[in-house]
């Protein structure tokens, strides 16, 4: 990856969370915290990051005590022996500059998860070492156990890490949809979840909507094309989402509401923010 092409590109919430090797959830903490800076935050509400707000993040700014240094007489010989060697670096100094530079790429995500884990394992000591004065050395407020959460299930992810495909059906109006769905996912033993606002319309009374968000496992797919007699289309124009991810905890922590399949209050209110949709999500309070 060449350094220009990294410094044009913004990161998403999740794309930081995998180089640092977190989990969202800590990426939206870090946040509240103000321990990582976003460079832009949309009008939807997400956020997007730089190089930079990456690299502050690892390496922040922090003021150590200054060490009292002996000062010692160097000998005749150390004198010799120093000019010796400042003449044969001065020699090397000139054929590397007579050498052509080479301009060549950086690879930034190395970097980045190179110093992730120098991060991890600096905090880790700071927590251990005693101090000389026999009390515990500082602690930065970081806590080890960021580093030990899963990578591959995520209970915080949610729309952001899915694949959006959008659908018009011809069997009729959203709650036909819904119903339908329902029905074709059990008689194939197949797992699905509603989510955004069909999910927050099962708990409560809400304004109106035109657009069903539903999770599916991307190999079930096609199946539910078929049975749904679904044709592509526009967002705008949408009646259906399907959301295909295979994060377990989607559907291992789904309640059955209504006779449909929701996934948890957490994850709902986490997906309605995700959109922007700050004001449905406080009603699942």
């Amino acid at each position: 990856m060449q350094e220009t092409a990294f410094n044009e590109k913004l990161y998403t919430s999740t794309e930081v969370a995998q180089i640092l090797g977190v989990s969202l959830r800590s990426i939206y903490r870090y946040l509240d915290e103000n321990k990582i800076q976003a460079a832009v935050k949309t009008a939807t509400g997400r956020h997007r990051f730089t190089k930079e707000n990456i690299n502050d993040f690892l390496h922040p700014s922090v003021q150590r005590p200054v060490q009292p240094v002996e000062v010692k007489e160097p000998s005749y010989h150390e004198i010799s022996k120093q000019v010796e060697h400042k003449n044969d670096k001065e020699e090397e100094t000139k054929e590397v500059e007579k050498a052509p530079i080479k301009d060549e790429p950086v690879d930034w995500l190395a970097r980045f998860r190179q110093a992730a884990e120098k991060y991890k394992s600096q905090e880790l000591k700071t927590q251990e070492a005693p101090s000389s004065a026999g009390t515990s050395a500082p602690i930065i407020e970081f806590s080890p156990k960021v580093w030990d959460e899963p990578k591959v299930e995520k209970v915080e992810e949610g729309l952001e890490e899915s694949e959006f495909t959008y659908y018009r059906s011809g069997v009729g109006g959203l709650k036909e949809i819904a119903q339908s769905l329902d029905k074709s996912a059990k008689n194939a033993s197949l797992d699905y979840a509603f989510t955004m606002q069909a999910g927050l319309s099962l708990h409560k009374p809400i304004k109106p909507f035109s657009l069903i968000h539903a999770y599916i496992r991307p190999g079930d797919r096609s199946y539910f094309e078929k049975v749904l007699q679904l044709t592509p289309s526009t967002k705008d124009t949408a009646q259906l989402c399907l959301a295909t991810s295979n994060v377990v905890s989607l559907y291992k922590d789904r309640k059955e509401m209504h006779g449909l399949q929701v996934v948890s209050d957490e994850q709902i209110k986490l997906d309605l923010l995700n959109e922007g949709e700050t004001d449905l999500a406080n009603e699942l309070e």
